[in-house]
C-alpha cells in the first residue's frame, strides 16, 4: 500500500501542470498519418507465410464477428485486399508515413518523462520504432490466426459471446502486451530495466486490450456518427475512431509515465 501511493504521489508531481491529453492529440495526429500503413505492411507480411486468401478471409471473420449497428466488414475487407494487392513499389513508399507513427511515439513519450524534444526527436523515433515494423506481421498474424475460432463464438450471442470475449482478450494481450514493451524499450526515451520493461507490457498492455475492446462494446451502440457532420458518413466514422484513438494514447503516455515513476519510488526505496 505504501509503493502504491508513494507511485501514485509521484505520477501526480510529474503531470501537474503538464498537458497529457496534448501529447495524447499530437501522437492520435501521427497515428492517423502511419496506422494505415503500418497495417498494410503488416498484412503483406503476414500473407507471404500464409497466403493472401487466409488475410482477406480472417478479415472478413473478424468484420462479420463485430456488432452490426457499424458494419466494419468491407472496410477490414478492404484493407486486407489493398494490402494483399498493392504492389511493391507502393508498399515500399508506405514505409516513410508508417514510420511517422515513431516520430510521435517518440515525441509523446519525451514529453511524459518531462524531457524537452530536440531537433533529432523524430528521426530517433522513426529509427527506434524499426523492431516494431519488423514483427508487425507477427504480432498481427495470431489474432488473425485465431479469428475463425473467435469470430463464431461473437456471432452465437449469449454465453458464447462472453467466452468468445474472455478468449479474444487473452490472445490479444500477448501482441498488445510485446508491441507495448517495445515501444518502451526502444523508442522510449528513457533506458529501462527488462524486469520494468516486461512488467510494463503486461500491465499497461491489459488496460489497452480491455480498452480495445471497449471500442467492441461502443460499435454496438446504435447511434449515427454523422448527426454532427451533417449526415456525412466519412467525416463521422474518422471522428469516431480519432477519438478512441486519442483516449488509446492518452492510456499509452499516462502508462509510460506511472512506469518511470515506479522505476523512480523503487529506486529510492
Amino acid at each position: 500500500m505504501h509503493l502504491l501511493r508513494a507511485v501514485v504521489t509521484a505520477t501526480g508531481s510529474a503531470l501537474r501542470g503538464r498537458d497529457l491529453l496534448l501529447w495524447a492529440a499530437g501522437l492520435t495526429f501521427f497515428s492517423a498519418l502511419g496506422l494505415v500503413p503500418l497495417l498494410l505492411l503488416a498484412l503483406r507480411g503476414v500473407s507471404l507465410v500464409f497466403g493472401e486468401d487466409f488475410v482477406v478471409d480472417s478479415a472478413r471473420t473478424v468484420g462479420r464477428s463485430l456488432p452490426q449497428a457499424h458494419d466494419a466488414t468491407e472496410t477490414l475487407v478492404r484493407l486486407a485486399e489493398a494490402a494483399t494487392n498493392t504492389s511493391w513499389p507502393l508498399l515500399a513508399a508506405a514505409l516513410f508515413p508508417a514510420s511517422l507513427y515513431g516520430e510521435g511515439l517518440r515525441r509523446g513519450l519525451v514529453q511524459a518523462a518531462g524531457e524537452r524534444p530536440t531537433k533529432w526527436t523524430g528521426w530517433a523515433g522513426r529509427i527506434a520504432f524499426l523492431p516494431v515494423l519488423l514483427l508487425a506481421p507477427l504480432l498481427v498474424a495470431l489474432p488473425l490466426s485465431l479469428a475463425s475460432v473467435v469470430g463464431p463464438l461473437y456471432e452465437e450471442g449469449g454465453w458464447s459471446t462472453v467466452l468468445g470475449v474472455v478468449l479474444s482478450f487473452h490472445l490479444d494481450v500477448i501482441p498488445i502486451g510485446v508491441t507495448v514493451a517495445l515501444v518502451f524499450a526502444f523508442v522510449g526515451p528513457v533506458a529501462l530495466p527488462v524486469r520494468t520493461i516486461l512488467a510494463a507490457g503486461v500491465c499497461v498492455g491489459a488496460v489497452l486490450t480491455g480498452f480495445l475492446h471497449g471500442f467492441v462494446v461502443f460499435l454496438a451502440i446504435p447511434v449515427d456518427w454523422a448527426i454532427p457532420y451533417g449526415g456525412l458518413a466519412v467525416p463521422g466514422a474518422v471522428a469516431a475512431i480519432g477519438l478512441w484513438l486519442f483516449l488509446l494514447h492518452a492510456l499509452l503516455l499516462f502508462g509510460y509515465r506511472t512506469t518511470l515513476s515506479t522505476c523512480d519510488v523503487l529506486g529510492r526505496d
